[in-house]
């Protein structure tokens, strides 16, 4: 039985990923692929390889605003630059992901949000409706635009026109990722709480188009449509539509709260947070076992590496119009280099590999393998203390757009033309510099090629502060 069993393994083609280990029949990363414009294929594949190696199956991967719609450039106008733009090789990249055994799901926001949002420049009646029921204000990340109001027929039209042109664009991709939004519904007379019940229309339309021509396709969608609760941050009500099993849901810390009738009758349920992208080991264990504790069948979160450049004041930064964003913080990376393979990416990488296998995996039995996988085998407690130390100065507050204060005097200089920066802030940022400086010191003749890596990325961050440590002195008094 042994050797029939062994040989059915050897036999079995190279993309059938194994059985899942751990609580989870899914895992893997959800990706902003519209943010991401200067990865090309061979970037993409090697984030595909990466998914892989942390044990994943599935690559959400939001796709609105970086395909070549011909139907409706104004899509894409904003993202000309794009490697997906200039060159489209997403079929390309399914089919590796395929080869690695990982899915692939095609991401928008019915709507609103990248690409769809730009719509509204050419058809300005169709802006939603804001709650003082005037027009909407533009808003955005990277792709500046108004969402648009589903209760017309024009806005209905164009969204399962452009919906579906993605779909047959990609028509080897495993299902769609249908993401409400998050920061706006429309309040005209004809939505308010029966906003959800347009967007509905809209979902099951797309969904039954997806099933009739690729029957096993996944379709995820939000809660918003089956739960008839307040949804978070909007003023609206969800729907109370019928559910149909096909689909899988997605519940999020912010904005989509977990539902555990509906969980039962879905296909599958995910779970999805920030911690890959802006957190630590510790988080992401917790939200492994928020997930787990769910009953969610996948935990896959963020771990999205912006390199747009900001036309706009994103997150209401002026500072940031004109300057390419800094993926994962890490600025010492040129453009078009992907961040997952550097160091500090590494260990939330690790993190979700080994967390999302195990849950309950004891957090000193995970230290002594981060610092054996990524310093050496004689890595000692204190060398892991200054990894994740060093990773604290990248991710202890940092934003979706903005580097940590600890790695950027342009945003502490930024504080301070708006006269923000208070003390506990430049105490902070230096109390940060005063360990980092520790840190160089004890790794100054480096043993391992992860202690050299340490030390290089701890005098990066110091060289930024040669020139702007006066940033952190207090304030003169006034006279």
């Amino acid at each position: 039985m042994l050797a029939i069993a062994l040989l059915s393994v050897l036999l079995a083609p190279p993309g059938d990923a194994p059985a899942a280990a751990g609580p989870f029949a899914h895992g893997g990363y959800y990706l902003t692929f519209m943010r991401m414009p200067t990865y090309d294929l061979a970037d993409w594949t090697r984030i595909v390889d990466a998914i892989r190696d942390d044990g994943g199956d599935s690559l959400f991967l939001w796709t609105a605003g970086a395909f070549r719609s011909t139907k409706y450039p104004i899509t894409w106008e904003y993202n000309r630059e794009h490697e997906n733009v200039r060159a489209d090789f997403v079929r390309e990249l399914i089919a590796h992901a395929h080869a690695r055994g990982v899915r692939v799901l095609l991401g928008f926001t019915p709507f609103g949000y990248d690409g769809v949002n730009r719509y509204a420049i050419e058809h300005p009646e169709l802006k939603a409706v804001g709650p003082d029921g005037k027009p909407a204000a533009a808003f955005g990340i990277g792709c500046w635009g108004w969402n648009l109001c589903p209760s017309r027929a024009e806005s209905r039209r164009f969204m399962l026109d452009y919906a579906s042109e993605m779909v047959d664009a990609y028509p080897e991709a495993d299902g769609l990722l249908i993401e409400s939004s998050d920061y706006a519904a429309c309040h005209c007379p004809d939505c308010g709480d029966h906003y959800f019940d347009h967007e509905f229309a809209f979902v099951k339309a797309i969904s039954d188009r997806v099933w009739a021509r690729k029957p096993d396709a996944e379709v995820v969608v939000f809660p918003h449509y089956f739960s008839g609760a307040d949804v978070p941050g909007l003023g609206v009500r969800g729907s109370r539509q019928t559910f149909d099993p096909r689909w899988s849901l997605v519940f999020t810390p912010h904005s989509a709260p977990p539902e555990p009738s509906l969980m039962k009758r879905a296909r599958e349920s995910y779970w999805w947070d920030d911690s890959p992208s802006r957190r630590d080991p510790r988080a992401i264990q917790a939200g492994a076992r928020r997930a787990r504790d769910l009953g969610a069948t996948g935990y896959v979160p963020s771990f999205e590496a912006f390199t747009f450049v900001s036309t706009d004041a994103d997150e209401g930064q002026s500072w940031l119009k004109g300057r390419r964003q800094v993926p994962l913080g890490f600025g010492w990376l040129a453009p078009g280099d992907p961040p997952y393979d550097e160091l500090l990416a590494r260990v939330n990488r690790i993190a979700y590999r080994e967390f999302a296998r195990d849950p309950d995996l004891d957090f000193g039995a995970f230290r002594d393998l981060l610092g054996r996988e990524l310093l050496g085998a004689a890595a000692s407690p204190t060398a892991v203390d200054d990894l994740l130390a060093l990773q604290a100065a990248f991710n202890g507050d940092r934003t979706w757009c903005q580097p940590s204060t600890a790695t950027s005097p342009d945003r502490v200089r930024a504080l301070a033309e708006r006269d923000e920066p208070t003390a506990e802030i430049r105490a902070q940022v230096g109390a940060t510099l005063d360990r980092l400086r520790a840190l160089a010191d004890r790794h100054a003749e480096p043993k391992t090629d992860g202690e050299a890596e340490l030390l290089r990325v701890a005098r990066w961050v110091l060289d930024r502060w040669r020139d702007d440590a006066g940033l952190l002195d207090p304030p003169a008094p006034d006279r």
